[in-house]
């Protein structure tokens, strides 16, 4: 497996093999993230709610 490197604020370079790579997901953008989804979410209900858009029969 590759080792993929890091670079942490205090520029030190971090070594993470691909597991660990995989699993570094911020919590601030996992956060935007969920905050976008729901916000897609609402407006999608209010236009078929309103009926500007009409699902197929």
């Amino acid at each position: 497996m590759a080792v993929r490197t890091h670079t942490t604020q205090d520029g030190e370079g971090a070594v993470l093999n691909t597991t660990e790579a995989r699993q570094g997901g911020r919590p601030r953008a996992m956060l935007w993230v969920l905050l976008v989804s729901i916000a897609l979410a609402i407006v999608a209900g209010l236009i078929l709610g309103l009926g500007w858009i009409s699902l197929p029969a």
